[in-house]
Formats: C-alpha cells, sequence, structure tokens
C-alpha cells in the first residue's frame, strides 16, 4: 500500500545519526552504491574503461515523477571531480543545447543576467519570446506566480521591445533568485498557472521521499539543504546559477543551486532547480563521488540520481511512461560524456 509522506519522513529521520557516523568510515564505493541504489551488479574495470551504468527508475506513486540512476568514472581525483560537478558549465557544449549559462552573485546582481537575450531568430527562443508577449494580467502559460504574470504583463511594452523583455524576465529572474539565496527552499514562490498552485519545493521533496534507501544515503546533505527533517535554512552555501536552454524545443530558463559536502571519505552534490520558467515543475540531481584507483591513478566513482517533476507525466503510463524515461536516460548519458571529456582536457 502506499506510505504517507509523515510514515516516510519517521522511517529516515531516527537513522541520521548512523549516517553520518558510518559515513566516517572507510567503505568499498562499489559496496556502498549497491546498498542503496538500484544497480546490484558494478564492474568496476567496465566503468572506469568509459562505460555509464544506467537504471530508469522504479515508477512513483507522486504522478509528476520520473527518476533515473546513472554509475560511471571520472579521470580526476574525486575532491577534484566534485569540484567540476559543482562548477559544470555545460554551455560550450553545443550537443547540449544550451542557450546560456551563467553563475550568480551573492547577492544577486543585474549583470549577471547579461547574456539572457531575445534576439535571435532560434525557434526555441521564438516560442519563449510568444508566450511572453501573450502573457496578459490575468493568464499566462508560463509558471509564474499571480502577481508574476500581472507584472510581467505589464512591463512587456505592445509592440514587444526585444531588449526590455530581456529586462522583464531580468526582474523577474533576480527577486526569485534573491529570495532563495535568503531563504534557501523556504523561499520559493509557487508557480499559479490554470487554477493550480504549484511549490517546487514540494514536488522534490514528494519524489525523495518515496525513494527512501537514497534519501538516507543523501540525509547528510539533503538536511543541509533543509529539503528533509525540520531546517527552515541552508547550512550549506551552494553555487548558484541560471541557464537557458532548449528543452522540447522551447527555450526554458531555470534557476538552480549546488551543493557539496564532504561525508568521510567521499562528497555528495544535489543540483536543485528551484525555478523553472516552462515545460516541468523542478528536478533534482543527486551525487555520490567515490575515490577509486585506475591503474594506480587517482580516478572518481559517481553515482548520480535525477529526478524530474513535470505535469505532463501525470497522463502518461505503461509504455509511453518507458518511452520518457529512455528519452531522459539518452540526454543523461549525452551530458555524462561532455562532463567525462571536460575532465580528461584538464
Amino acid at each position: 500500500m502506499r506510505i504517507g509522506l509523515a510514515s516516510i519522513l519517521r522511517a529516515i529521520i531516527p537513522g541520521c545519526a548512523f549516517a553520518i557516523v558510518a559515513a566516517g568510515q572507510t567503505t568499498d564505493p562499489v559496496d556502498a552504491i549497491k546498498s542503496f541504489s538500484d544497480f546490484q551488479q558494478i564492474d568496476l574495470s567496465r566503468v572506469l574503461n568509459g562505460e555509464i551504468l544506467s537504471q530508469r527508475g522504479s515508477l512513483m506513486n507522486f504522478p509528476n515523477g520520473i527518476s533515473a540512476q546513472t554509475c560511471y568514472a571520472m579521470a580526476v581525483s574525486a575532491e577534484e571531480a566534485a569540484k567540476q560537478l559543482q562548477l559544470w558549465d555545460p554551455s560550450p557544449h553545443p550537443e547540449l543545447k544550451v542557450f546560456a549559462f551563467h553563475g550568480l552573485h551573492t547577492p544577486c546582481q543585474p549583470a549577471d543576467f547579461q547574456l539572457l537575450d531575445f534576439r535571435s531568430n532560434q525557434s526555441p527562443i521564438r516560442w519563449l519570446l510568444d508566450k511572453t508577449i501573450a502573457t496578459s494580467p490575468g493568464r499566462s502559460e508560463l509558471n509564474l506566480t499571480r502577481e508574476e504574470t500581472r507584472k510581467l504583463a505589464h512591463c512587456v511594452p505592445k509592440p514587444a521591445e526585444l531588449q526590455k523583455v530581456s529586462e522583464c524576465w531580468v526582474s523577474l529572474l533576480m527577486a526569485r533568485a534573491s529570495a532563495f539565496q535568503q531563504k534557501g527552499l523556504d523561499g520559493t514562490m509557487p508557480y499559479e498557472v490554470g487554477g493550480e498552485t504549484v511549490s517546487p519545493a514540494d514536488q522534490l521533496r514528494k519524489m525523495l521521499l518515496e525513494q527512501i534507501a537514497i534519501s538516507h544515503e543523501f540525509l547528510p546533505i539533503l538536511k543541509g539543504i533543509g529539503l528533509l527533517g525540520r531546517e527552515s535554512t541552508p547550512s550549506l552555501t551552494p553555487f548558484y546559477y541560471w541557464t537557458m536552454f532548449d528543452a522540447d524545443w522551447h527555450a526554458t530558463i531555470s534557476l538552480g543551486a549546488v551543493y557539496l559536502v564532504t561525508v568521510g571519505d567521499h562528497f555528495q552534490l544535489a543540483d536543485l532547480e528551484y525555478y523553472v520558467n516552462a515545460n516541468y515543475y523542478t528536478s533534482a540531481t543527486l551525487y555520490e563521488v567515490w575515490p577509486v584507483q585506475d591503474q594506480g591513478k587517482p580516478a572518481a566513482l559517481v553515482w548520480r540520481g535525477d529526478f524530474f517533476a513535470a505535469p505532463t507525466l501525470r497522463f502518461t503510463k505503461g509504455t509511453e511512461r518507458i518511452a520518457y524515461g529512455a528519452l531522459m536516460l539518452q540526454d543523461i548519458k549525452k551530458e555524462i560524456h561532455c562532463m567525462q571529456e571536460t575532465a580528461k582536457s584538464r
């Protein structure tokens, strides 16, 4: 039967002290990953040779959610791999279809968003421009609060001036990023679309709370973020960023934060998208990075879990869900290959 969220929390949180103590002990990386993940067989030699292991996540009771797991190696030390994953910039890789990527200062500044530009004939960017112009004080197809919808509609002139459209979006993104930098997940504003109110933070929690073994493994970082447990403000300082990329032929702007923590002899990271302007609600990518040896040289064994929430998923079942999972893994593997090549070139 379905376990309530409160029951899952009670099952996870009491084990927190054990999880942190045990993490300080030297553990075989392969055994550690097998203990909480869907990978029951991991041939380390094949992974070190470049193979990327992958698994579609099991179906969730949470209707908007889908997940996937991968396991791979990077040709740098675990510490260096963790640093690279936290600061990863996908924009130099054209196959990843990223229009812009930029880190944010703390506090964020308008100059951080100078790469946001609607002066393009590319159809995904034209799509976002059209949806922005079509926004009226009481209606938008984008992920906004009612107040943001009203402000965006009044901000964008008719006919639209492209520089002004960019400025309107910068103002909106600045407000969301500033709230997150000040309050963490408690500062995430909901989306109010089609008469429904959606909290990105709640979407993340519901997905992760269905993954009991994974949530238990990642308690050190998830509690520090304030995503699980009772901490209302984050105790970890992340790398903040914004990005614009092509998602299903739609230009999608997101705000994210990547957290990094040392746990014993390895590292944990959590990359959270706390705002996405369209197409889906939010995502979380968790990494556990372990030190290993590859022919006498330091290397990193990485487990990655991706959790993705989108409104369209609630209407998919069976083979359609399987197809979504396969496409998700295809994109994840493409990104991992780029990360591996970047690590080799440094």
